[in-house]
């Protein structure tokens, strides 16, 4: 089962999107094959839980894909919607010099790259990848899930402590973030983009602040115009 599915015209669709009444006219008048799941491209069956949750399901039972897949082509897919949304192209396993993008695209005259992380991989690998992209002239954004995101934002916290305060825990405390690699993860219950500091936003408003060059580096990455208030100090590995 999947919030999401998708149109065989391409069009995008979020069970959450829909009220009762919109839901259920919806579920009468569907063609059974013209709905499919982001997942396997299986065919996508719109239903209601016994508590009210509407979702969409396998015509066939369960999905074979496995789960680690299943999120993997879920955010890629999420993402490039809202990318088309806002009239902007991308392109998927985009071949660079040395670089596989899993999202690439263009805005602005500004080359972008995002990086759907779903397997583990050291700190130093996600540094030497970054270096990759930045002498290519592209800007990569990294979304993980959350264990991949806890693992890396523990060596981000270590790597800051010994080469920035000499493994002396400073009175500030620190932020587990680095200028030099955006990282956040994409949270598998609500889908939302969250990170250090507090940093919670939709897929919509993280594509159109990054845009729109409205990610900014303070201690931590934020968006501006947001309203959101984040003051945090002390903060000690997640």
């Amino acid at each position: 089962m999947s919030d999401f599915a998708v149109t065989i015209d391409g069009e995008f669709l979020d069970s959450n999107f829909f009220d009762d009444d919109s839901w259920n006219d919806f579920k009468k008048n569907y063609e059974i094959g013209k709905i499919k799941m982001l997942c396997c491209d299986a065919n996508a069956i719109p239903k209601t839980s016994m508590r009210f949750t509407r979702f969409f399901a396998h015509q066939n039972g369960e999905c074979a894909t496995a789960p680690e897949t299943v999120w993997h082509k879920t955010a890629k897919k999420f993402i490039i919607n809202q990318l088309s949304k806002k009239g902007i192209t991308a392109v998927e396993e985009k071949i660079g010099p040395d670089w596989i993008a899993d999202i690439y695209f263009e805005s602005d005259d500004k080359k972008y790259a995002i990086e759907i992380q779903r397997s583990p991989q050291t700190l130093q690998t996600y540094l030497e990848r970054q270096e990759k992209y930045n002498n290519s002239g592209v800007e990569a954004i990294w979304l993980l899930k959350h264990p991949r995101y806890k693992t890396v934002t523990k060596a981000i916290y270590h790597y800051i402590l010994k080469n920035d305060y000499n493994n002396k825990f400073p009175s500030g405390g620190i932020m587990p973030s680095i200028k030099s690699l955006p990282v956040f993860y994409i949270d598998e219950v609500d889908f939302r983009i969250k990170g250090v500091g507090k940093f919670d936003h939709s897929v919509p408003n993280f594509i159109s602040a990054l845009v729109e060059n409205k990610m900014i580096f303070d201690r931590w990455w934020k968006l501006t115009d947001t309203g959101e208030v984040n003051n945090l100090t002390n903060y000690a590995p997640i």
